[in-house]
Order: structure tokens, then C-alpha cells, then sequence
């Protein structure tokens, strides 16, 4: 009897042998000199990776402006200390480059940012000026006294007081647009239209408020020379000098570095009208 002999197998791959696979080459690191500043290596390993700011910001989340000051190394443009440190940290790990020593050069090379103790916040009221704040009470005491004397000169012979006559409520200073200043005191105010962060500082850069304002609030900041304000929304803040509308800190969100207080002007000026002759 033949038996039928055994068909040949085809030649199969060994499933035992795992095939190779592709695996991506991470990039070389970026060549940088040790002698450059901590800004420059910034700068020259982002070229190096053929990225643009604008790559970048949309990589890590952190805006243009910031990481230009990085790279500028102008801290007056960042935010505060603990946001400059960690957009540093989120810059240099995308680029490749080792965080804490160029953390440590870029403190080293910025003396604004060495110290760990955030600056005290104080109300405006702290900070010594010529007026004092007793002269303002003596002010309106004597004013109160002046028109007390008034009302007593206008009574009657007879003991009665005189005819009144109707006075309209005066609309609040916030929202006057066109009530007239006096020509001794400037009053500035900031007035948050919506939830956003605010900073006021001295002219030597103490911070003198430095937090997040719910709609509706009011701060009103020394308008000596050399104070300024920022904030991340410039449209999120209405200004007001002595009542008159001033505008809106900056452009709807855009962030506001350094804008000078003294220098805010109301837009409508309070209209005079001549005295008939």
C-alpha cells in the first residue's frame, strides 16, 4: 500500500524572534557656550531647534511676551518671581536644556530675582508722603465748622430756620463723567469690570497691591510720579481721575507693563461755561 508523503511545510517567519522596531532618535541636545548668560542659551537653543516664539508659547502655554523677557532677561516684565521661575523651568525642559543650572545662572545674573521673601504688600496709605494723614481730618472738620457757622448766620430773627430748598441727591464720584476736580487733590481710581489680577508699585518697585479683583471692586493708588500699574487685562480695569472717566487701563486682553499713574488724564475734560456779561 504507497502512503501518501507528507506535503513540505512553506518556511515561516519564527514567532519567537520579535522583528526590530523603529524607534525615533531623540534630538541631539542643544551646543551651547557656558560663558553665554542664561538668556542668550534660551535664545540660541530655540534657533537651534528651528522654533519660533510663537512655537514655543503654543508648546508650553506661557505667552510670547514672557518668554522674550526670558530670554531678554527683563524681569520687570514677568509677572512676579514665583511665575518668571516657573516659565524658566517649563522653557528649559522643552528646549532640553538642564533646568536647575540654568535656573540657578539666570537668578545669579538677575539681581531682582534673588530674593526668595516676596516683596510686603502695603496699603498706599504706609508709605510716608508730605500730607499727613491727620491734615486731611483737620481739613474736613474745619470744613464741617465753616458750614455749621453758615447755617447759623442764614437763621431767621425770629429763631426759625429758613425756607429750605430742594438739593439733588449728588451722583457718586465713580460714576460722575464730567463732575469737576479740585484743583488741590487728584483722586485716581481703578475700578475691576471684571474677575482679574492687579499690581500697583512704589516708584523704588515696592508692590504695593498685588492680588485678583472681583467685578465691581476700587483701589485707589498714590498718584505721585513714578508709581505705575500692571495687570494681565488691560480691559478688565476702567480708570476714573477725580470722577471723569479715564478709559480702560489697556487693550481688552492684552497685558499692561508699567503704566505711569501720574500720567493718566480723565478723556472728558469738566466743561466751563463763561459768565454772561
Amino acid at each position: 500500500m504507497l502512503q501518501q508523503a507528507p506535503t513540505p511545510q512553506q518556511n515561516e517567519p519564527d514567532a519567537a524572534v520579535a522583528r526590530p522596531q523603529r524607534t525615533q532618535a531623540p534630538a541631539p541636545a542643544p551646543t551651547l557656550d557656558a560663558e553665554w548668560r542664561a538668556g542668550r542659551k534660551l535664545a540660541e537653543a530655540r534657533r537651534q531647534r528651528g522654533w519660533s516664539l510663537e512655537e514655543v508659547a503654543e508648546r508650553i502655554r506661557v505667552r510670547r511676551e514672557f518668554l522674550e523677557a526670558l530670554e531678554d532677561m527683563n524681569v520687570k516684565l514677568l509677572p512676579g518671581k514665583a511665575y518668571a521661575l516657573a516659565f524658566l523651568r517649563s522653557y528649559a525642559r522643552e528646549l532640553g536644556i538642564p533646568e536647575e543650572p540654568l535656573v540657578k545662572q539666570f537668578q545669579d545674573e538677575c539681581p531682582l530675582t534673588r530674593d526668595a521673601v516676596q516683596p510686603k504688600i502695603r496699603p498706599p496709605t504706609s508709605k510716608p508722603r508730605k500730607e499727613r494723614p491727620w491734615a486731611i481730618a483737620a481739613g474736613l472738620v474745619l470744613i464741617a465748622a465753616l458750614f455749621v457757622g453758615w447755617r447759623a448766620l442764614e437763621m431767621r430773627p425770629d429763631g426759625r430756620p429758613p425756607v429750605e430748598t430742594p438739593v439733588i441727591a449728588a451722583t457718586p464720584p465713580a460714576i460722575r463723567m464730567n463732575a469737576p476736580a479740585p484743583s488741590d487733590q487728584r483722586i485716581v481710581e481703578i475700578r475691576a469690570l471684571s474677575e482679574a489680577w492687579l499690581e500697583a508699585r512704589g516708584p523704588d518697585g515696592t508692590v504695593f497691591l498685588s492680588r485678583t479683583l472681583q467685578p465691581g471692586d476700587v483701589y485707589r493708588p498714590d498718584p505721585s510720579p513714578g508709581w505705575t500699574l500692571h495687570a494681565r487685562d488691560g480691559g478688565a480695569f476702567e480708570l476714573y481721575v477725580n470722577g471723569a472717566s479715564a478709559g480702560f487701563l489697556g487693550a481688552a486682553g492684552m497685558p499692561v507693563l508699567g503704566r505711569q499713574i501720574d500720567e493718566i488724564q480723565p478723556l472728558v475734560q469738566a466743561e466751563v461755561t463763561p459768565p454772561r456779561s
